[in-house]
């Protein structure tokens, strides 16, 4: 009986070691499953930063090179420039407009933008960028303020259009007037509320204040007239050719009238000859029989 219960002891001991070194496996197995679930996490998360510092970086460089353009090194009225230059690429030929251009040769003043209109006049357009006065319009906490930055802005448009005017607005070489673009319809609102403005720089400054919609409509107006001048020159080159061949049949006429006439002259001639052949010929006959009977 006692060795009996030892061997079922024996039995159970070994029971438990082996469940023991079971256990300790499948722990040990699954620390190794736990640490490769980990590890692979952590790759997955590693390449996600990756791809966000990427996307960083593409969204960085613009940030960085509009908070250079507005900071530092290039004033704001870049800004209206390039919107100037891909408005009037998008809409002109490429043969009527020139950015930087020197319109008056006896000084180095160059206007932003020249257009060359069907009549052949040059229309100066000039780019400007009051954002700073915007901004303080906008940051104005109250009715005094706004209307103080409203002063400064018409000065400063003022001063603007008076410096277009007397720079590039020549007599017999542009239109009796130039443009001042502002290349943001925020900031034309803003300057439709002061009163009189555009009409005084229009009368007193011959400027025509346009914003990225009016100029577009400009454009697309001087861009018709170029249209339809090349649709004269075209009708005029037609008209020209179609003359020419009018000419060539008239020359042709009057040579098929003459080469006619030298026909009818040359078979008058032959009817001519063969008459006097025939008549040669009767004569020769008569004088045959004749030489017959005197045999």
């Amino acid at each position: 009986m006692i060795n009996y219960l030892i061997f079922i002891s024996l039995i159970l001991i070994l029971g438990v070691l082996v469940y023991l070194i079971f256990s300790i496996k499948n722990k040990e197995s699954s620390e190794i499953g736990g640490a490769q679930i980990l590890q692979n996490k952590l790759n997955e998360v590693s390449n996600d930063i990756n791809k966000i510092e990427i996307d960083l970086a593409s969204v960085t460089t613009p940030i960085n090179e509009l908070n250079r353009f507005l900071g530092g090194n290039v004033t704001t009225g870049r800004l209206g420039e390039w919107s100037l230059e891909s408005i009037v690429q998008d809409i002109m030929p490429s043969d009527s407009y020139k950015f930087q251009a020197q319109v008056n040769s006896e000084t180095s003043d160059r206007v932003d933008c020249a257009i060359t209109s069907a009549e052949g006049f040059i229309i100066p357009i000039d780019s400007k960028f009051y954002a700073g006065q915007y901004q303080n319009y906008q940051s104005a906490g109250n009715d005094a303020d706004r209307k103080k930055v409203l002063r400064d802005l018409r000065t400063a448009i003022l001063r603007d259009a008076e410096d277009i005017s007397s720079k590039y607005i020549l007599q017999n070489t542009t239109s009796n007037y130039a443009v001042l673009y502002v290349a943001s319809e925020k900031l034309v609102d803003l300057i439709d509320t002061i009163d009189g403005l555009r009409q005084e720089c229009l009368t007193e400054k011959k400027i025509l204040i346009l914003g990225p919609n009016t100029l577009a409509a400009f454009l697309d107006t001087i861009r018709v007239g170029h249209h339809y001048l090349k649709l004269n020159e075209t009708a005029a080159k037609v008209a020209k050719v179609v003359t020419d061949i009018q000419k060539e049949f008239s020359n042709l006429d009057l040579s098929t009238e003459s080469v006619i006439k030298r026909l009818d002259g040359a078979l008058k001639d032959v009817q001519k000859l063969q008459t006097r052949v025939n008549v040669l010929g009767n004569k020769l006959e008569k004088g045959a029989e004749s030489l017959d009977e005197d045999q």
